[in-house]
């Protein structure tokens, strides 16, 4: 069973479907959370959920895409909660459009998020870890569209297959001392994808539901992760129990990619 009693977590992207859950899985291990989201109503609910499981809990107003404002973030958990030794980068956007149709507003916003914004939080969190001499972990949800090709949604593919290679940047030059690792999730039962296959039921003539079965009916397993199950492996990542693991990207998409 996943222990993490006595850790003090900074999640990023709390707010939403799958950083939220980890904010309840990682607060039902006994860590206490940071939560940080660009909505600070999204943050403060998250964090109340992580204090309804019995530990402290802090809400924190960041926008990722602005490394500037990442360390004073840093600084206002540590000082609530304690010395910090987990982070998961959660936070994390998409949008839909043809290769031909990306625009360089839409390319910039979503290297700025996903990309920029999940190197440079693990950046300052583990220069923390290096000066506290804490044994720290690492998760950053990447993508299993960051493994293969995406027609509609080029520049999400190509920020997700840059944290994968940013985790195995990471793992080398953090050794021993710090383990960073990456989960890369395929299908989640997120009102992301909601939204993504609402705008491809207007391009393909089929009705969201429609569309959302398709790509359910080439999961093996037959049916959308849940963000609970993406969560238990980002869970199971930071803990002791994954001691000897790192510069991984781990797959959670009932099969849908095998790489």
């Amino acid at each position: 069973m996943v222990g993490l009693d006595g850790r003090n977590a900074f999640v990023t992207g709390a707010g939403g479907g799958i950083g939220r859950a980890v904010v309840r899985a990682l607060a039902a291990a006994g860590a206490n959370v940071a939560a940080a989201d660009l909505s600070e109503a999204a943050a403060e609910d998250s964090a109340a959920e992580a204090r309804e499981l019995g530990v402290a809990a802090s809400a924190h107003v960041l926008d990722v895409s602005r490394p500037d404002g990442i360390a004073e973030a840093l600084d206002d958990a540590a000082e609530r909660l304690g010395e910090l030794s987990l982070g998961a980068t959660c936070a994390g956007v998409i949008e839909v459009a043809a290769a031909l149709e990306l625009s360089e507003r839409q390319w910039d916003r979503t290297l700025g998020v996903n990309l920029k914004g999940t190197f440079f939080v693990l950046q300052e969190l583990a220069r923390r870890f290096r000066a506290g001499r804490t044994d720290g972990r690492l998760v950053a949800v990447a993508s299993v569209a960051g493994r293969s090709g995406r027609t509609d949604v080029v520049d999400y593919a190509v920020s997700k297959a840059g944290v994968i290679s940013v985790v195995r940047s990471l793992a080398l030059a953090l050794a021993p001392g710090v383990r960073v690792n990456a989960v890369c999730p395929g299908v989640v039962d997120t009102p992301m994808t909601e939204a993504i296959h609402s705008h491809r039921s207007a391009e393909t003539g089929l009705t969201v539901q429609e569309s959302m079965n398709e790509i359910t009916g080439r999961i093996p397993l037959g049916a959308m992760a849940t963000p609970e199950q993406v969560a238990s492996v980002i869970a199971f990542l930071l803990s002791d129990e994954a001691g000897h693991v790192t510069g991984q990207s781990i797959n959670v998409c009932g099969g849908l990619e095998r790489d």
